[in-house]
């Protein structure tokens, strides 16, 4: 006998799954982790993006996918990931967070529409953060490189959001900014996601939009 009762209750398990997925679905950046009883806040870059029932993303020295479902619980993975050597300390120690805390992730929380929180067994979590797709931001630019490891061993700059800001690591390239050795500068910038990135390459490409000091 066709039972109607059931057919309900699964389009209904769909249509909330579903719905729930559409909520989630966009591209984010890492803000915060804690993991393995160490937290940090403005890590290097790692990225997430979701679409449906996959995940993939930057975590901080490969690109990962796998899949993911948030009923009747929060399963994600199981994810799979290129393989590039970590020889950065604090890229390893990030990646190590992002999926560890992925893969064991038990719950989920999405505050105020543009933060989601993953959240694992004793405390450890992922806070990532909506991000659009293209931002204008300023960066404040040191006047001596680091030498840092991407793909490949290569000097980065050294950036900063506000002048009592520490400086951090910037993998990436900023498109028609010719950086001179010796000198601070204080520019504007325009962020835009880039559509299916290649394995091991940011999310993002910056755009040089005017210079606005040092």
């Amino acid at each position: 006998m066709f039972n109607k009762s059931l057919l309900a209750t699964a389009l209904l398990v769909v249509a909330i799954s579903a719905q729930a997925r559409s909520l989630l679905d966009g591209d984010y950046v890492l803000s915060e982790w804690r993991h393995a009883g160490v937290t940090q806040r403005e890590p290097k870059k790692a990225t997430l993006s979701i679409s449906g029932d996959r995940v993939s993303g930057f975590s901080g020295c490969n690109r990962y996918s796998g899949g993911i479902s948030t009923l009747p619980k929060l399963k994600v993975g199981p994810l799979a990931s290129t393989r590039m050597a970590c020889l950065d300390e604090q890229a390893a120690q990030v990646e190590s967070a992002v999926l560890g805390v992925l893969d064991k992730a038990q719950r989920y929380r999405l505050q105020k529409g543009n933060r989601l929180v993953f959240l694992a067994a004793k405390g450890e979590r992922l806070i990532f953060v909506r991000q659009p797709d293209a931002i204008e931001q300023v960066l404040y630019i040191a006047p001596e490189t680091k030498a840092c490891t991407g793909v490949v061993p290569m000097n980065c700059l050294q950036t900063r959001e506000s002048p009592a800001a520490e400086w951090t690591l910037f993998y990436d390239h900023i498109e028609g900014f010719d950086y001179v050795a010796g000198k601070s500068y204080k520019i504007k910038v325009r962020r835009e996601k880039v559509a299916n990135p290649p394995a091991d390459a940011s999310a993002f490409k910056y755009v040089l939009l005017e210079v606005l000091g040092d």
